[in-house]
């Protein structure tokens, strides 16, 4: 499985409004719509206007689509709720007096109407429902108090109804998508976290066979010589106090447990000198580079200490439990003084 695969999830990448796909069918569409104003002649009334509430739907479309977020912002939503009501008020002032093809001509409300159906789908149906009530009271308060008058090709009761219509099955729509996605987030959060726990499984797994590796090439031997010899010589006991401590390195501190650090333990230790290697866990849950950088910076620290180690010195090395303020200490006490590193997020940051 690839984690990659199983990233969240939301209304619009679901249902591609961000893609070059939806920009093409949105300008379609008012091309479609705003050419209305030819069809009825009513173009050269007000040319001005007309360009006017063309950029408006334009301008609140492109924030539909391109505005970042889900739910959308606030100040997008609010944009977006304003914009085909300004558009309707300049459609309506190129129109001027209603006539017999007027309401047909003002295109602005089922553009804007279909506009605030996918304002819904972004998760802002409070916002959608208000632009289509300022947009609806615009253009009908227009043609009852301006008119009205009889309509060849629109009654305004139906184009209303249409228009409620429209937005109510999309709120119906919406909120079911929006549910689904949520459903669709947290399948994908419990994959991931079953992904996590495979992978979690397998490196303890690979970590488990790795000690066991080491236990057969170099504990092995040693335990069969404690076994069958009659009496241990003072190297073979030095050899295998060396190896008892460096399997405690590996168990103990297994953050710090790395080959190079583990040989100048070893190293140190033939020396005469006390080396002492713990892991409380504060490097656990770390992002992996931030995880890596600590690691270093302890491994440096350490490896000084190790290198200058002689008889009669101990060096302690210790990942310190999660909430202190450093992450590690390393601490190394010798007959000529005490010599103290400590690791802090805020020296890691200085160092990258």
């Amino acid at each position: 499985m690839n984690d990659g695969n199983l990233a969240r999830t939301d209304t619009p990448a679901l249902i591609g409004l961000g893609s070059g796909g939806a920009l093409a069918i949105a300008a379609a569409w008012t091309i479609a719509e705003c050419a209305r104003a030819f069809t009825t002649g009513t173009w050269d009334r007000g040319p001005a206007w007309w360009l006017a509430s063309v950029l408006l739907i334009a301008a609140a479309t492109w924030l539909l689509l391109r505005a970042p977020g889900d739910p959308l912002p606030g100040r997008a939503a609010t944009a977006i709720a304003v914009l085909p009501g300004l558009a309707a008020i300049a459609n309506i002032a190129m129109i001027g007096e209603p006539d017999r093809v007027a309401l047909y001509a003002s295109w602005t409300w089922p553009t804007g109407t279909i506009i605030f159906c996918f304002l819904v789908l972004r998760g802002r149906l409070g916002a959608a429902w208000a632009g289509e009530a300022l947009l609806a009271t615009t253009i009908l308060g227009w043609w009852f108090i301006a008119g009205p008058v009889p309509s060849d090709v629109a009654d305004p009761w139906q184009e209303l109804s249409w228009n409620l219509s429209m937005i109510g099955t999309c709120t119906v729509l919406g909120i079911t998508l929006r549910r689904q996605v949520s459903v669709i987030n947290e399948l994908r959060d419990t994959t991931a976290s079953v992904v996590s726990d495979l992978h979690g499984g397998a490196a303890r797994l690979a970590e488990r066979d790795r000690q066991l590796t080491y236990l057969n090439e170099t504990a092995r031997p040693l335990l069969e010589r404690i076994v069958h010899a009659e009496q241990l010589t003072a190297d073979e006991i030095a050899q295998i106090a060396l190896a008892e401590a460096q399997l405690r390195d590996r168990i103990r501190a297994r953050s710090l447990a790395t080959e190079e650090i583990l040989a100048a333990a070893q190293e140190a230790r033939a020396r005469g000198a006390t080396v002492i290697l713990l892991d409380d866990g504060s490097l656990e849950g770390m992002p992996e580079a931030q995880r890596a950088s600590a690691v270093h910076a302890i491994s440096q620290a350490l490896r000084g200490a190790l290198d200058r180690a002689g008889p009669g010195t101990t060096v302690t090395a210790r990942v310190l439990p999660p909430g202190r303020h450093a992450l590690a200490t390393v601490l190394s006490m010798a007959d000529n003084g005490v010599a103290r590193f400590e690791i802090t997020p805020e020296s890691l940051a200085r160092v990258r």
